[in-house]
């Protein structure tokens, strides 16, 4: 039974449900058809682990966050399309339900633009108009939102074709970092693109990046923090809401009181909540799982530790991330070095990179899945009862056909249970090449 069947999907989705057996009868009830999903993926739950052999039983469940989150870092090695589905299959088995999609950085530009064609065919692997329409769709009806990043002043080597058409500038000295020029070509372009690519997600939340920038040649802190804030400005002005990584807090400043933090490095969500911020939780040593060292106890975490009712009531949730630096083809694809998994970028190693990737990400994020549902501080992460379920899950995933690293292996980007992932003949060859030119 479901209470309303609007399919409206967004921040105030209810994803709450409950569950009875009574007999021979099994009944669920749900706020929203997102929360009769998740009373059925419970209840399949329930079937597998053999609880419905109980006459009586009942169930009543809501999250503690509305934003349970995985960053896919597609800016660097390019997650094809049919990758990104089976990701976004495991989230809904885990009832996560934001896609954080990290679609600019320094190898590529991951969306097509038709304002600016050239923009994202310079890169080895992008995503058309139609794919972002075909995986938002997809996210919806496994009641996942889509959240968009195109991470901007810093991190932009993957916008050097725009340059090279004297539509943006760089800071002197540097292809990495995007400069407020005085004729405000770099701000205007940008400006253009990011309303093309709002229209493509139905998300209110449109993350800018804002991370990891600096002063090189002819940038300064001010003009930096100015693009920020015009930028800022800008996706507020077309109704989205403004995310930036904590710098654009603490660095240049440039955060509008309606800019969601996203906590990950030196600060954490407990301090820009407390400054009054919309915050995620997205701290580097607690959920960065491309630390393949990082062991799955640091995911099982109390977010809002410390923090009073109205700083939590300013926390929006987590995000576990899975950054793809290690894959560059060399290093941050702008300089000389060989990644731990540099041949893999090569996307003729599409299939081992999948593999790759749920290794490192599950069963690690499974335990993160459940802090952004439900924190519970009496449950030790090393206790029976959450290795039983943490393991059980974890065999869920893989009998549904998502690549995890097995219960009781251990894996990293290059192996898998102690056994390295087949490397191609050629790979030095490979290595070699431009990523623009490897099919």
């Amino acid at each position: 039974m479901v209470t309303s069947d609007s399919e409206v999907l967004d921040a105030s989705t209810s994803y709450s449900y409950n569950i009875s057996v009574q007999k021979n009868t099994a009944v669920i009830g749900a706020d929203s058809p997102f929360g009769a999903l998740y009373g059925l993926e419970t209840f399949s739950q329930l079937v597998s682990a053999g609880h419905l052999n109980y006459s009586t039983l009942a169930v009543s469940d809501e999250p503690q966050y509305r934003h349970r989150g995985f960053m896919i870092d597609t800016g660097r090695r390019f997650f094809p399309k049919e990758h990104v589905m089976q990701l976004l299959d495991a989230m809904s088995y885990l009832k996560m339900n934001v896609l954080h999609f990290h679609l600019s950085d320094l190898c590529r530009f991951s969306v097509e633009s038709k304002l600016y064609p050239t923009l994202a065919t310079a890169s080895n692997g992008f995503y058309t108009q139609q794919d972002i329409v075909d995986l938002v769709a997809y996210a919806k009806d496994r009641g996942i939102r889509v959240m968009p990043e195109f991470d901007v002043p810093g991190h932009s080597h993957g916008f050097r074709a725009l340059a090279a058409s004297g539509d943006l500038v760089y800071c002197s000295n540097s292809d990495i970092q995007l400069y407020m020029d005085p004729k405000n070509k770099t701000l205007t372009t940008l400006k253009h693109l990011f309303v093309e690519m709002a229209q493509l997600f139905d998300e209110e939340l449109f993350h800018l990046g804002c991370d990891e920038t600096g002063t090189p040649g002819d940038c300064s802190l001010a003009s930096t923090k100015q693009l920020e804030v015009e930028l800022i400005k800008h996706i507020s002005s077309i109704g989205k809401t403004p995310v930036g990584w904590e710098e654009v807090l603490y660095s240049t400043a440039a955060a509008s009181k309606s800019t969601v933090i996203d906590a990950w490095n030196h600060h954490n969500s407990g301090q820009s909540t407390g400054l009054g911020y919309h915050s995620i939780e997205s701290a580097g040593h607690l959920f960065y799982l491309n630390h393949a060292s990082l062991s799955y106890e640091n995911q099982w975490a109390d977010i809002a530790a410390g923090m009073d009712d109205k700083q939590r009531a300013l926390l929006l949730g987590g995000e576990i991330s899975m950054w793809t630096d290690n894959y560059c083809y060399i290093t941050q694809c702008t300089r000389p070095g060989s990644p731990v998994a540099h041949w893999m970028f090569n996307r003729t190693q599409d299939a081992t990179f999948l593999q790759s990737i749920g290794g490192m990400v599950w069963p690690r994020g499974i335990a993160a899945a459940g802090s952004f549902w439900n924190y519970n501080a009496s449950l030790s992460a090393t206790s029976t009862e959450f290795l039983s379920c943490y393991y059980a899950q974890n065999d869920r995933l893989a009998a549904r056909n998502i690549a995890v690293c097995p219960n009781g292996c251990k894996c990293d980007e290059v192996s898998r249970c102690g056994k390295p992932y087949p490397q191609p003949h050629d790979y030095h060859d490979h290595q070699q090449q431009s990523p623009h030119l490897v099919v």
